[in-house]
């Protein structure tokens, strides 16, 4: 199967909610409605639950990333707004990837179309989520830059990033 995929947003609705409906960001509505659309297979890549799928409910919570050096993948796990110290980050960001390697391989996955919007206000891109799929699909767990790490995504061919809501088409 190819899916489509966007990170998850911090503005979250109350309720036990499918994704398209939890997240409250005008991105993740841009993403929902063109992939419904034109029929693409799509999930949110959650920071909390791995690959949330438009079948299932989950609720509300407060788990993102931040890019920090020294920490595995370059990537520091934020929980309710507070870095979590390396130890605990490196082993729930290790335990997310296998969730994420589980539901990639339960749904068949074999090529991904990650979405990401750029130059949309003070947003930094999502290095924190490409960096942890990149890693789960690609095997590599090397700690990259930015224009790095989309480097390295496109030499394996698996991951394609989309800036535009023109892609699967």
């Amino acid at each position: 199967m190819k899916l489509s995929l966007t990170h998850c947003s911090k503005n979250k609705r109350d309720g036990i909610l499918p994704p398209d409906k939890l997240y409250n960001s005008p991105r993740i509505d841009r993403f929902t409605s063109y992939c419904k659309k034109n029929s693409l297979n799509w999930a949110i890549l959650s920071a909390k639950y791995g690959l949330f799928f438009p079948e299932e409910r989950r609720e509300r919570y407060d788990v993102t990333f931040k890019s920090k050096s020294g920490y595995w993948l370059g990537v520091q796990v934020i929980v309710k707004e507070a870095g979590l110290p390396k130890s605990q980050s490196d082993a729930a960001l290790k335990e997310l990837a296998e969730t994420v390697r589980v539901q990639i391989n339960k749904h068949s996955v074999q090529e991904i179309t990650y979405y990401y919007e750029e130059n949309r206000g003070p947003m930094r891109p999502p290095k924190g989520y490409l960096a942890l799929l990149h890693f789960v699909i690609d095997n590599c767990q090397e700690t990259h830059s930015w224009p790095e790490l989309l480097g390295c995504i496109s030499k394996f061919g698996k991951v394609h990033v989309a800036t535009r809501l023109d892609f699967g088409l």
